[in-house]
């Protein structure tokens, strides 16, 4: 399988994006106003429960991972059951060059083997969706395909990114 790359293919949700976004950190941003069957629970911004304790977990490890709003303010998805099809993750960063990004996406692989009972092995097989907001350039990114070829077109992206950086923003080839 092959990751499918989308660039510009999905908007964040109003509010979703911190005000100031720090170049080394990386933001787990809400991914979700509604319940899976479409009806608007509130219309507050909501996380799923897979990304609950990401930051935690990034930060044991020394990974600059923040939730893009503060403590007291975060909604969950309590009653929303994963779709073992489908995982998501929605981040925001600076650029694109930010190497904290394929290290979050490969803890939160690592976290989904260990939540789900999969091996590590597995557990990159398995069908992922990564969006990432840019802020710096406010292009966004989505990535859907088996978590080893996301990661892959994310090292991708990571070098190009850093490519266009060392060339003062001008596009190379």
């Amino acid at each position: 399988m092959v990751a499918k790359l989308t660039t510009l293919g999905w908007t964040p949700l109003p509010g979703a994006i911190p005000e100031t976004v720090l170049p080394d950190t990386v933001y787990v941003i809400p991914t979700r106003t509604a319940m899976p069957s479409g009806d608007v629970v509130d219309g507050e911004l909501r996380y799923t429960e897979h990304v609950r304790y990401l930051p935690k977990a990034a930060r044991a490890v020394g990974l600059p991972v923040e939730f893009s709003m503060a403590e007291g303010t975060r909604k969950y998805l309590s009653e929303y059951s994963v779709d073992p099809e489908t995982w998501a993750l929605g981040l925001a960063c600076l650029t694109m060059a930010n190497d904290w990004l394929i290290a979050v996406v490969s803890l939160f692989i690592g976290e989904r083997a260990k939540f789900q009972g999969w091996t590590a092995e597995e557990a990159t097989r398995l069908p992922l969706r990564l969006k990432v907001v840019e802020t710096e350039t406010e292009l966004n990114y989505e990535i859907e395909g088996e978590g080893a070829d996301v990661l892959a077109a994310l090292r991708e992206l990571n070098g190009a990114a850093k490519t266009r950086q060392a060339n003062g923003g001008q596009e190379v080839g």
